[in-house]
């Protein structure tokens, strides 16, 4: 597939459960989209199909109406056979979840400033109305400048107002969800909340709070059962922390803070307050067992005792039914709070560990054990003197070394050399990145090795709107044109129905048709449309780093 809609793709950027996410270039502003596809006829029936078709393009329009720096715009909602798609902001940078995964643990000040951009975006999403559902590392990316957008805001918002899914089960990442969502309860802006707080968790100590071999267990846990102490699994964090992030935990809504900036303003104040701590990397907690371990309970053995069975009768030894009354009462307990939930693990988007093969048991273990030779009331054990050492003769063979497979020489796979790649800004001064990769960067005008291919340019600079680039690299050197960056101001997304009409600004007949996004100073300006003889004029206000959406029906 190299065309997606009118849009050009460049590269897969990931794929899930349902779609593919890709990087694609608009052709006719030559700016760089992200498309997230969704193939209907995976999972759905046809009547299914057009009720979530409508959902999609009613909520991603909804979504596309939120501005805000920490909120991925979208661009355009289609459908192409029976391909929905969505075309939205490319963020270059990682994912937060990658970040966690590959970067080891986060410095204080990096967490604090992405628990409060995230934070102040769902805030003002939960002041649109609009309520995430799925807060988790992979939907929060990070860009090159720091600045973090949260992804999926339309999706989301549609799979759950009323948890529509492949057989009518609840989508999402239960690791995060709040006990409200995993129940198929309302929820609102405090459901967010909870899924920041697990982020939170996981940033400070490495685990997720809530984990399981199954996905039933994860469930019962967010429900039923409160997390291992943040102290617990990283010593350095205090009784002030841990009272902020638990507080986010809180079982019910009224329990918790009363928004998500809230929450983030607390968690920083205690940490504040607390001198040496420091966050754990993923995986890596401090003298803790892992969340599996911790949570199961601990069993006190009796003293070891050879233990005497009648063989007279069938009665099993006593204990074997006392130990098994709990385990029934676990069992009984999580399939009730599924089945009242219509919980079905089935269709979840999610990956699951794979069981581990059945232990097989070997001869020894089968073998019944030979009968203890009986020994007489009266009778004492004689004493047995220590054996004597075997003489070492010179008869005996030294042992053999072990024989090894001889190494085999694996061939190297031939890596094409790096070329430079020139690269310079008007004004100069500005940073470039080279696919986000922090260690291909430099100062402007200058110079960066990359492997031959398509690669992604980041122009950053303070006051200055990020320029995106892209560059294809091949056997020799090549220089990037100048970047000329453009001043701070607003954008404007202009649509119309139908596409393709004419835009004047002011006046002035601009080069873009519909749908285009225009940058413009601040400050309120006429916007025209026409096509085929039919135009309409409206106002509209530019306000510096803000977004306007205008949508334009021609007569």
């Amino acid at each position: 597939m190299d065309r997606i809609g009118r849009y050009k793709i460049v590269r897969e950027l990931g794929r899930g459960a349902m779609g593919v996410v890709y990087h694609a270039i608009d052709p006719n502003i030559g700016r760089p989209v992200a498309i997230k596809t969704i193939r209907l006829s995976d999972a759905l029936k046809p009547e299914e199909q057009a009720r979530l078709r409508e959902r999609l393009l009613r909520e991603a329009r909804s979504a596309g109406m939120l501005s805000h720096p920490g909120i991925v715009t979208i661009y355009d909602v289609e459908q192409q056979d029976d391909l929905a798609y969505i075309a939205m902001e490319y963020v270059d940078g990682p994912t937060l979840d990658h970040i966690l995964s590959e970067n080891g643990p986060i410095t204080p000040e990096r967490i604090f400033s992405i628990l409060g951009q995230t934070a102040a975006a769902l805030d003002y999403a939960h002041q649109k109305g609009i309520v995430h559902r799925d807060i988790k590392p992979a939907n929060i990316m990070i860009a090159a400048d720091g600045t973090v957008k949260i992804t999926d805001f339309g999706i989301a918002k549609i799979t759950a107002t009323d948890q529509f899914t492949v057989t009518g089960t609840i989508v999402g990442t239960p690791h995060y969800m709040s006990p409200e969502q995993v129940q198929g309860l309302a929820v609102d802006g405090r459901s967010d909340q909870f899924s920041l707080a697990v982020i939170a968790y996981e940033m400070l100590t490495g685990e997720k709070p809530y984990t399981g071999e199954h996905l039933t267990t994860v469930v019962y846990k967010i429900v039923a059962e409160e997390p291992v102490s943040l102290h617990r699994l990283n010593p350095t964090l205090a009784g002030p922390i841990e009272n902020a992030v638990r507080k986010g935990l809180a079982k019910k809504p009224d329990g918790r803070y009363r928004s998500c900036q809230e929450f983030a303003e607390a968690l920083e104040k205690a940490c504040a307050a607390s001198r040496g701590w420091k966050a754990m990397a993923r995986g890596g907690s401090l003298n803790a067992p892992t969340l599996a371990e911790a949570a199961k309970p601990r069993v006190t053995l009796p003293p070891a005792r050879n233990p005497r069975r009648d063989t007279t009768t069938g009665v099993k030894a006593p204990g074997h039914k006392t130990a098994f009354v709990p385990f029934l009462v676990a069992i009984t307990v999580a399939t009730g709070l599924l089945a009242l939930i219509g919980w079905q693990a089935g269709p979840w988007l999610i990956e699951q560990r794979k069981p581990e093969a059945p232990v097989k048991k070997t001869e020894a273990a089968q073998a019944p054990l030979a009968p203890a030779p009986a020994q007489k009331p009266d009778e004492k054990p004689s004493p047995m003197p220590p054996p004597e050492p075997l003489p070492v003769t010179a008869e005996e063979k030294p042992v053999e070394p072990v024989r090894r497979e001889p190494l085999r020489r694996v061939p190297t796979r031939t890596i094409a050399a790096a070329q430079p790649v020139t690269l310079s800004s008007s004004p100069s001064g500005a940073t470039a990145t080279i696919d986000g990769n922090p260690e291909l960067a430099c100062t402007t005008p200058c110079s960066l090795d990359a492997t031959p291919g398509r690669h992604h340019v980041a122009i950053t600079m303070p006051g200055y709107q990020i320029e995106h680039r892209e560059v294809d690299i091949g056997s020799s050197a090549i220089e990037v044109p100048t970047i000329v960056l453009r001043a701070p101001g607003g954008t404007l997304m202009l649509t119309s129905v139908p596409r393709g009409a004419s835009i004047a600004v002011n006046g002035q007949k601009r080069a873009e048709v519909t749908p285009a996004e225009i940058t413009l100073a601040p400050g309120t300006y006429k916007i025209t449309v026409e096509k085929d003889g039919k135009q309409s004029t409206q106002q509209v206000e530019v306000q510096n780093g803000k977004l306007n959406y205008l949508k334009v029906v021609l007569p």
